[in-house]
């Protein structure tokens, strides 16, 4: 079966897909260390592990933003020839 997808059209799904799940990995970071207020005798996060946010935060949303810019092409009337 072959699909009607051209190349930079699976790359797009595919930065799509992995700019989610970074962001993902981003909530579910801040919700592990919001949850570290509750436990006794934890310690909060401080230096180095505060770049964990921006780079999943970060990483994420620059993913979906370059996949939404390969996925311009694929809207209906857009760039199709017949």
């Amino acid at each position: 079966m072959k699909a009607n997808l051209k190349t930079h059209e699976h790359i797009g799904l595919f930065l799509m897909f992995a700019g989610a799940t970074w962001f993902g990995f981003g909530i579910y970071g801040t919700l592990l260390a919001a949850n570290r207020l509750l436990l006794s005798e934890v310690p909060l996060i401080s230096g180095k592990e505060l770049l964990i946010f921006p780079i999943f935060y970060g990483l994420g949303a620059l993913m979906l933003a370059f996949g939404q810019i390969e996925l311009k092409e694929a809207l209906p009337g857009k760039g199709r020839k017949k």
